[in-house]
C-alpha cells in the first residue's frame, strides 16, 4: 500500500495496492478514496490533511500486516502443566456488549451510583448479571463463579451483587424508562399496538410472605407464587413489567402498568391485546379514553344467550378475502380443503349493566378450518384416555382445560335418588357436543372500526408475548426463585428483563435480511453463544475450543466483534475489551 497524491489548487487523496500480474509485472489499484484534501480538513478536523492521510495508510498497512500474520507456539509433550496456568475462558457474551451498550445502562448507572455513592461497579455487576442469566442462568453465587472464567473477570464479591440487588429494587422504573429511552430510536419500537399478559413464578417453600402468596399457579403448583404482568410492543420486544404479590387478581394489574406508561414513558395513545382473563368491562372502559383502544380475547360462553347464539350459527360466515364476498354455511365446509381458510362474523351490540348503560362493542367470531381438525383429533385422543380411565375407576378431578377427565361423568346415587355404595362412571356426552360446538370458533371484542383484516392481524401476534415468558422461565431458568428477601426479588426480575430486550433486539439483529427458514431462534442463539470458550496460549492469545458454524460467524459479524479467528492476539483481545468496556 502507498499514498498518491494528484496535483492540483485541491490535492486528491488515495490509496493504492500493487500487486503482481500474471502475465509478469507489477500494477496498482485503488483500495480507497480518501478525499480531496478540503474535503479531509472538513470531515476531520485536521490541519494537515497529507499528515493525517500518511497516518491513515500506517494504519491499514499494519492492519494488513497483523491479519498475514501467523503464530507459531511450542509445546512441550514431557513438560506438565503448571498448575493454575492453563485454563479456558469465555468470550461468548463480548458478542452481546456492542448491543447492551446502546440500552443507556452506563448513564442509568451513573446517575444510581453518585446517588448511592457505593465503592463497588455498579455497572459492571448489572452487565455481568445480565449476560450470566441470557448464557448460564444459575444463582447468584454460581453466576459469580462463572463470571471469573469470563475473559474480563470482573473484581466484585458475592456480597457486592447482593447489595447490588438491593439498591436496585429501589430503581426499578427508572431502569425500564432509561431503556425506552435509548432503545425507541435505535430500534425504532413500534408502540400503537402493545400486549399484554401475566404469568407467576413459584417458589420451594411453604410459607408465605407480603410478596410470595399462595395463589393460582400456571404450573399449578402448591408453593406460594409471585405474579408478573408485562408488556410487549408490536416488534415483540419486552416494554414494561410489574411484579405484584401471587393471589393479585390479573384484572387488576393492567391499569397501574398503563399509568406507568403514560407517566415515565410518556405513552398514552395505543391499542391494547389481552386474553380473556384480563378483559374485564372496567380494563375495556379505561382503554376507550385519551386516544386508547383494545382489542380482546372474549369468551364465547360468556355472552348474553341472543349472543351466543348468535356466534355458534352454522350460516351467514363471510371468507376472509373472498373477492365474491358470498355467504358461507361452515357445517358444509371440505375442513382439510380449507385448512389455510378463515371465516368470521360480526356485529356491533350494545350491552347494559349494573354499572354502565348503552356500552357499544364490536364482536368479531372466526372459524378457522385447520384449528377445528386439530381439536376434533385432540379430542379423539382424551376421549380414549377417558374410556380407560373409565376401565381403570380413576375418579380424581380434572386439574386442567386439557385433563381428559373433564370427559367424564360420574354418578353417586341410585335411580331412586339413594346414596349409592359404589360410584359409576361413563363418559359425559352432553360435555363432548358442548366442546364440538366450540371448535374451530374465536371470538373477539373491540371499539376498533378497521378492517377484519388488520384487527385479526394485530391479534394473531399476541401469542409472541407467551413466547417471551417462555424464553424467561424455561432458557432463563427463571423458576423456581431462589431468593428470600422481597428487594432482591423484584431485581431478580429485573435483570431478567433487561436480559430478555437484550436477547430479543439481538436476535431482531441477526434475522434482519435472512429468509424465514433461516432464522434463528433465540434457543440456538444462547446455545451458540454459551458455548463460545477460548483456550489461553499464554504470551500469544486466545484459540477457539468450539466448532465454528455459520451462526456464529453471523453473531461475530452483526456484532463487529470479529473473535471467530484461528487465534485472537492478546493485543487484539485488549482492544476489543477496552473498546466494549469504554463504549
Amino acid at each position: 500500500m502507498y499514498l498518491s497524491i494528484t496535483k492540483g489548487k485541491d490535492p486528491h487523496y488515495y490509496i493504492l495496492q500493487s500487486f503482481r500480474k500474471k502475465e509478469g509485472g507489477t500494477t496498482s489499484k485503488r483500495y480507497m478514496d480518501l478525499g480531496t484534501e478540503s474535503e479531509i480538513k472538513e470531515r476531520y478536523g485536521c490541519s494537515d490533511a497529507e499528515a493525517w492521510a500518511r497516518q491513515k495508510l500506517k494504519e491499514i498497512n499494519d492492519s494488513l500486516k497483523e491479519d498475514k500474520a501467523s503464530v507459531m507456539v511450542s509445546y512441550n509433550p514431557n513438560k506438565k502443566i503448571e498448575v493454575g496456568q492453563w485454563r479456558t475462558v469465555h468470550c461468548g457474551h463480548m458478542v452481546l456488549l456492542p448491543l447492551y451498550n446502546k440500552l443507556g445502562l452506563d448513564q442509568f448507572s451513573a446517575e444510581v451510583t453518585a446517588r448511592y455513592r457505593f465503592k463497588y461497579d455498579f455497572a459492571d455487576i448489572l452487565c455481568k448479571l445480565v449476560m450470566c442469566r441470557i448464557l448460564f442462568p444459575d444463582s447468584k453465587r454460581a453466576s459469580r463463579e462463572y463470571m471469573g472464567d469470563f475473559v474480563d473477570a470482573p473484581d466484585f464479591s458475592l456480597d457486592d451483587i447482593y447489595n447490588f440487588l438491593e439498591v436496585l429494587s429501589k430503581e426499578i422504573t427508572p431502569l425500564q424508562r432509561c431503556l425506552y429511552e435509548a432503545t425507541k430510536n435505535e430500534l425504532s419500537r413500534r408502540t400503537g399496538v402493545i400486549y399484554y399478559d401475566c404469568t407467576n413464578y413459584y417458589f420451594e417453600i411453604e410459607r408465605e410472605d407480603n410478596l410470595r402468596k399462595y395463589g393460582k399457579s400456571k404450573e399449578h403448583r402448591p408453593n406460594p407464587i409471585v405474579q408478573m404482568g408485562m408488556f410487549m410492543d408490536a416488534d415483540g420486544l419486552p416494554l414494561a413489567f410489574c411484579i405484584n404479590p401471587g393471589n393479585t387478581s390479573e384484572q387488576q394489574t393492567l391499569q397501574p402498568l398503563e399509568e406507568i406508561l403514560a407517566n415515565e414513558f410518556n405513552l398514552s395513545e395505543f391499542v391494547v391485546c389481552t386474553d380473556a382473563g384480563l378483559a374485564s368491562i372496567n380494563n375495556r372502559l379505561y382503554n376507550t379514553s385519551e386516544g386508547r383502544n383494545y382489542i380482546v380475547t372474549q369468551s364465547i360462553p360468556g355472552l348474553p344467550k341472543l349472543l351466543r347464539e348468535w356466534a355458534l350459527e352454522k350460516t351467514g360466515w363471510r371468507k376472509l378475502g373472498d373477492k365474491e364476498d358470498r355467504v358461507y354455511d361452515i357445517s358444509e365446509l371440505d375442513l382439510n380443503a380449507e385448512k389455510d381458510s378463515l371465516y368470521y362474523r360480526e356485529r356491533w351490540f350494545k350491552e347494559n349493566r349494573s354499572n354502565i348503560k348503552d356500552y357499544e362493542e364490536r364482536l368479531i367470531v372466526t372459524f378457522s378450518p385447520k384449528y377445528a381438525l386439530y381439536q376434533r383429533q385432540l379430542r379423539v385422543e382424551h376421549i380414549a384416555k377417558a374410556l380407560r380411565m373409565i376401565e381403570n375407576k380413576s375418579e380424581k378431578s380434572r386439574q386442567t382445560q386439557q385433563d381428559p377427565r373433564r370427559l367424564i361423568a360420574t354418578t353417586h346415587c341410585t335411580a331412586d335418588g339413594e346414596v349409592a355404595e359404589k360410584s359409576v362412571m361413563s363418559l359425559d356426552t352432553t360435555a363432548i357436543e358442548k366442546e364440538q360446538e366450540m371448535d374451530g370458533l374465536n371470538c373477539l371484542a373491540t371499539k376498533l372500526e378497521d378492517s377484519i383484516g388488520e384487527i385479526l392481524h394485530v391479534n394473531g401476534f399476541r401469542y409472541e408475548i407467551e413466547h417471551l415468558f417462555r424464553v424467561i422461565k424455561t432458557d432463563f431458568d427463571a423458576r423456581p426463585v431462589y431468593l428470600r428477601r422481597e428487594d432482591r426479588i423484584r431485581a431478580h426480575f429485573a435483570i431478567c428483563f433487561v436480559a430478555l430486550l437484550l436477547l430479543k433486539a439481538f436476535q431482531m439483529q441477526l434475522n434482519n435480511g435472512l429468509e424465514e427458514y433461516q432464522q434463528y431462534s433465540t434457543e440456538q442463539i444462547i446455545k451458540a453463544l454459551a458455548g463460545m470458550d477460548y483456550n489461553v496460549v499464554r504470551g500469544t492469545g486466545y484459540v477457539p475450543a468450539y466448532t465454528s458454524t455459520s451462526l456464529r460467524s453471523r453473531c461475530c459479524e452483526v456484532s463487529n466483534v470479529h473473535i471467530d479467528t484461528q487465534i485472537v492476539l492478546n493485543r487484539k483481545m485488549r482492544q476489543y475489551i477496552k473498546m466494549l468496556k469504554k463504549s
